[in-house]
């Protein structure tokens, strides 16, 4: 070959490596650019960012939040064990407390459930298609607090649960105990008041009348359902049998509270469309995902004395029960999400 030819074919040669250098770039896809998404389905409001890491493959990272929105929820109040002569035992109770509170106290409690549930995510796209790249399917995890939502009384309810807390309060100190350790009981301890208060009891004859009134009436409470299971306390003791009924009574603060927990890691599978958002303009993309997120089993719902109302209470009654039902089928989360994205570059 003669010099000016070998000249002119090493500038050919030079000329298409020029064009294909942009194509070159092109296909190198390992994070070649970036795009910003906000996300809107089961998983709340969120912020994504994804890039990709092969002509295959994609990955993505993000925040997501569940509003908080309302579920009101009501719970009757039980004086005993039996339904069917609380109603008439809480007539009385209820006059007597509304005498010692100045409150009328009613019979029932309104409750409020509220969502509590953000992730972050990290997902894997993969596109399986070769010449179509908008339909994918991805694995991945979320992560996030363990509680997904809580339930606790309205303020408008206090005044009957403190009232509670002191028919329970007055209930303990009596019921149970003999003549010779009634004689003891302090129903209100005055020495707050001075020393000549210390030694101050009410007339045994009383207390027995008391006695037997809180006893034929019972404990006080929210009856919620019946256990399904023993429960013993930390010595191994039984204190409520199966089939005995589950009574919730507020906390130290007067309050009735209840947890729904889950797994803090939550791995994902599903899959996923994207596609452009405005014909002609590869920036703006619209995206599809739905799958499962699995919670490792039943969610829990604890109340606050530890009580587990999906897999230790059964038989709970109306509105209540409908939800605990739901819930106790969920062991695994829905997702499905819609995404609007921008490729920032």
């Amino acid at each position: 070959m003669s010099p000016v030819r070998a000249q002119q074919t090493e500038m050919a040669q030079q000329r298409q490596n020029i064009q294909l250098a942009p194509e070159l770039k092109k296909n190198n896809n390992f994070f070649n650019h970036m795009d910003l998404g906000v996300t809107l389905g089961t998983t709340g409001l969120g912020l994504e960012v994804s890039m990709p890491v092969h002509d295959m493959v994609r990955v993505r990272t993000g925040l997501s939040y569940m509003p908080r929105f309302e579920v009101p929820m009501t719970f009757g109040i039980q004086v005993g064990d039996d339904p069917s002569t609380s109603a008439s035992k809480f007539s009385k109770m209820a006059s007597v407390l509304q005498d010692l509170t100045g409150n009328p106290v009613d019979d029932h409690v309104e409750m409020l459930g509220k969502a509590k549930m953000w992730n972050w995510n990290f997902l894997v796209d993969f596109y399986p298609l070769k010449n179509n790249k908008h339909w994918r399917v991805t694995a991945g995890f979320f992560l996030g607090p363990s509680t997904v939502a809580e339930a606790f009384n309205k303020t408008e309810s206090m005044a009957s649960l403190v009232a509670v807390s002191i028919y329970n309060n007055m209930y303990d100190k009596l019921h149970g105990k003999t003549k010779r350790e009634l004689a003891g009981v302090k129903l209100v301890d005055l020495s707050i008041l001075g020393e000549k208060y210390q030694d101050i009891y009410f007339d045994l004859d009383l207390l027995l009348k008391l006695q037997e009134g809180f006893d034929n009436a019972g404990r006080m409470g929210i009856h919620l359902g019946t256990y399904v299971r023993d429960v013993v306390d930390e010595a191994g003791n039984v204190i409520h049998k199966k089939g005995d009924p589950y009574i919730m009574t507020p906390d130290d603060d007067h309050m009735v509270k209840a947890n729904m927990e889950v797994n803090a890691f939550k791995p994902y599978v599903g899959f996923g469309y994207d596609g452009r958002l405005v014909k002609g303009n590869d920036r703006l993309k619209v995206g599809v995902d739905a799958g499962i997120m699995l919670w490792g089993g039943k969610p829990s719902l604890l109340t606050h004395d530890g009580t587990d109302l999906i897999n230790d209470v059964e038989g709970v009654t109306g509105k209540v029960g409908d939800y605990v039902d739901v819930m106790s089928k969920l062991s695994v989360y829905p997702v499905l999400n819609v995404k609007f994205s921008y490729t920032i570059f």
